[in-house]
Formats: C-alpha cells, structure tokens, sequence
C-alpha cells in the first residue's frame, strides 16, 4: 500500500535538514505540517524543502535554543513559499522562517513579511535585493539611523543603468521590453519597498531627483536613482534571518558576509544622498 501523501511529504522535507531538523526549527508547530501538506505535489514539497534548509543554515547553532515558530507564519510560508523554486525566493522565504522562530506566541510578523515577499515579481525581488545590497555596500551615512528619513535620504543611490542590467542578467528579448523598469520600480515603489521619488533615464531627467543637489552628472550618463525605506530595509533583514536587528545592521561587515555570491551589488553605484 502506497504511504499516505502527508507522511511522504514529511519525509520528504525532513531530509533536507539535520538529526530532529524538523522538530528544532518549528518546535511544537510542527504538528502543524501534515494537514498543510495534504494537497502539495511533489514539486512543491521540494521546494517547501529548500525553504526549511535554508531558514536552518541561518539559524546555525541558535536552532537549539528555546523558541518556535508561529503556525500562522508557518501557514503562509509553506502556502506561498512552496510555489517559488528561484534559489533567490528560496533565501528570502528561508530566511523570513528563520527570523519567525520566537519564544513569544503572539509575534507572527512573519507572516505578513511572508506575503509580501510572496507579491513580488521575480523581477521585483532580484531589484529589490540588489538595490538593497548595494546601499549596504555603498553607503556611508555617520551617525544618522535608517529609521529616521535624514538618515534613508542619505542613502539615496545612483546606479548605471547597464551595471544594473548585467546584474538583473536580462535578456535582449527582456531589456527590449518598453514596460519592465517601470514595472519594477512602480512596483515597489507602490508596496512600499523603495520611496516614491525613483527615477530611471538620461543625467539631464536624474538631476531632478537627486538628493544631493550639488552631485552633477556626466551628460551621457543614464542611470536609475532610488531611495529605501523602513519596510523595504526590514525585508531585506527578514530575508537573511536577521529580523532582530536594527536597521542599521546592514551597514555591518558581519552583516555582508551573509550576501549572495552569484548576485553582486553595482560596484559603480553612487550614494546620491546628502
């Protein structure tokens, strides 16, 4: 007699992690895990797989320290994440599981981190975290801190366009489409992940949104400007397991060591911020 569904499923998923994997990483919300998976195909058990891998290499050795995670954080991961099998969404989901795992009951903001994570693009989320990596590389703001709008204005950034096509890897067929940059950018802007004052075009179109009004630019330059903001700091925290950090943090070398090898921040970027 074939095994049911929900034990294959369990199975399956437990053997992407290590000895009591499972157990560790959800505590007592792992009993959860058999009726959520009840419907999953194959597929999306690999994928929900990967997801627990991930949010256990963040975790480390502080899987073994009190703590559980939510099931209302569980529920929207596994829902929503088991869909996404890009190694970038991967990390992103992983990581929002990794940051859940909590000894207080009531906090479930990963769930909300979860969906919103899941309303991207893939467009958008590959944007998302190299514009992220990048003002945590380039950028210099002193004393100031992120959670105030000094402090994320001066984090402004100014990207070569072609820089940041090769990053985003597109294809002519992709870079050919008229709408994609501004799907992209409206997009986040619209969820709140990047400030409403973005722009992309010639340095003579730029100059009006440029936060530092004094940083004058070549007249071939073409370009994409942008400025972060809280929720769009605190996904990028989320997606790397550390959503108890401050904001700040990722200004921190501890911090990018964590950052992807196979995606890299524009190393030409400038921090058009004042």
């Amino acid at each position: 007699m074939a095994e049911p569904v929900t034990t294959i499923g369990i199975g399956a998923i437990a053997a992407y992690l290590g000895k009591d994997g499972l157990s560790k990483l959800l505590g007592p919300t792992a009993d959860y895990l058999g009726s959520e998976l009840k419907v999953f195909t194959e597929k999306r058990i690999e994928n929900v797989g990967r997801i627990f891998k991930s949010a256990e290499d963040k975790l480390g050795s502080d899987i073994s320290e009190n703590g559980s995670v939510p099931p209302k954080v569980l529920k929207t991961i596994i829902n929503e994440g088991s869909y996404s099998s890009e190694s970038l969404a991967v990390e992103y989901f992983g990581g929002v599981l990794a940051s859940s795992r909590t000894e207080i009951d009531r906090d479930d903001r990963g769930a909300r981190i979860a969906r919103q994570l899941d309303n991207l693009s893939s467009y958008q989320l590959r944007s998302h975290y190299i514009i992220y990596s990048t003002i945590a590389k380039t950028c210099d703001i002193g004393g100031e801190a992120l959670n105030n709008n000094a402090g994320r204005r001066k984090c402004q950034i100014l990207m070569p366009v072609q820089e940041y096509a090769e990053a985003m890897e597109f294809t002519q067929q992709e870079w050919g489409n008229p709408q994609l940059l501004s799907h992209i950018f409206q997009g986040l802007s619209a969820d709140g992940l990047i400030a409403a004052t973005w722009g992309f075009g010639p340095s003579e179109h730029l100059q009006q949104y440029l936060n530092n009004g004094q940083l004058k630019l070549e007249d071939d330059f073409i370009g994409l400007v942008c400025e972060p903001t809280i929720s769009g700091i605190e996904l990028f925290l989320w997606g790397f397991g550390k959503g108890e950090c401050s904001l700040n943090d990722i200004f921190e070398s501890s911090f990018h060591e964590n950052l992807l090898e196979d995606i890299k921040p524009i190393d030409n970027a400038v921090q058009s911020g004042k």
